[in-house]
C-alpha cells in the first residue's frame, strides 16, 4: 500500500458497505485496503476471506484500522463512536447520531484530546464546498427533501404509515436537530448540511413524501449578505439509500487523507 494510503474497517455490509469493500478490494489505485468487516449477521459475510470479519466490535483495535467507516445505523455511533475515536479516526455515514449535541460536543472533544479525526461525509450532498465555504454569511439555509414512501423508514414515526399515504405530503417541517429523531436512517444528508453549514438549530428542513416519485428529490437554498445559491440533485433509490450514495462514500474514504485534527467535512 502506498505513502498516506489507510487501512479501513468497514462497519456495516449492506447495500453501501459491500460496494465499499468491492471497490477497496478491486482497485489498487486507491490506495486503501480493509482492516476488517464488522456486520451485526454473520450470514453477509460468510465468503469474505479469512481474518476479515471482526466478530465483536469492541475488537477493532486489534485490526490496525487507521480509519473506521460506519455504514450501518446511528446506534453505533452512541455505543461505539468515543471508543474509535481514542484509536483511530472515525466516519459515521449515519450523521442524524450527531443531531444529539451532548453527542457530537463528545466525539469532537474525544478527537481533540487523542489527536484522531472525526470525518463527516457530504452525503451525496451537491454545493457543500458553498455550504462551507460560505458559512459566516448564510443567514438562511433550508433543505428540502422529497422521497417515496416506499423508501421512508416510519419505525421512529409510528403516526405515519407509507401505504396509507397517497397523495404528496409533508411529514416534517422545522428545525433539522428535530427531524433526525423522526427519520434516522431517511435524513443523513440533512444532517450533513447542518454540520457543513450553519448548525442543526439554524438550518430549516422539509421532508415530503410523494408515491407519484421514483427518486430522491433535494434542494437546498443558501442565503445571506445579497448572495443566493440554491441546488438541486435527482436520485434513484435502492431501499432507504440513493444510488449516487455509493461512490459519494467511496469518494469521502478516499478524500479522508488530510492531516487536520478535529471534525472535518470531506
Amino acid at each position: 500500500m502506498g505513502e498516506g494510503g489507510k487501512r479501513i474497517g468497514i462497519v456495516g455490509y449492506g447495500y453501501i458497505g459491500k460496494y465499499v469493500y468491492e471497490q477497496i478490494t478491486s482497485r489498487p489505485e486507491l490506495g486503501l485496503e480493509v482492516a476488517f468487516v464488522y456486520n451485526r449477521s454473520s450470514e453477509k459475510t460468510a465468503a469474505l476471506p479469512a481474518g476479515i470479519f471482526l466478530e465483536k466490535l469492541e475488537d477493532f483495535a486489534s485490526s490496525g484500522a487507521e480509519l473506521i467507516v460506519e455504514l450501518a445505523h446511528p446506534d453505533i455511533t452512541l455505543k461505539h463512536g468515543m471508543a474509535f475515536l481514542q484509536k483511530t479516526d472515525y466516519m459515521p455515514l449515519s450523521l442524524t447520531a450527531l443531531a444529539d449535541a451532548q453527542v457530537e460536543k463528545r466525539l469532537i472533544d474525544t478527537a481533540g484530546q487523542h489527536g484522531t479525526r472525526l470525518y463527516i461525509p457530504h452525503g451525496a450532498v451537491v454545493g457543500t464546498d458553498a455550504l462551507e465555504e460560505g458559512r459566516g454569511i448564510w443567514e438562511e439555509v433550508r433543505m428540502v427533501m422529497k422521497k417515496p414512501p416506499r423508501t421512508l423508514d416510519f419505525s421512529a414515526s409510528p403516526q405515519w404509515r407509507f401505504e396509507e399515504i397517497r397523495q404528496e405530503t409533508v411529514l416534517y417541517q422545522g428545525p433539522t436537530r428535530g427531524i433526525c429523531p423522526l427519520f434516522p436512517r431517511n435524513v443523513n444528508s440533512h444532517a450533513a448540511v447542518a454540520l457543513g453549514g450553519i448548525g442543526f438549530d439554524r438550518t430549516q428542513s422539509v421532508l415530503i413524501a410523494d408515491p407519484a416519485l421514483e427518486v430522491s428529490v433535494i434542494e437546498i437554498q443558501m442565503r445571506g449578505q445579497g448572495v443566493e445559491v440554491k441546488v438541486q440533485r435527482s436520485n434513484p433509490m435502492k431501499g432507504v439509500s440513493g444510488v449516487f450514495t455509493l461512490v459519494s462514500t467511496l469518494a469521502s474514504i478516499c478524500r479522508a487523507k488530510c492531516q487536520r485534527g478535529g471534525m472535518q467535512l470531506c
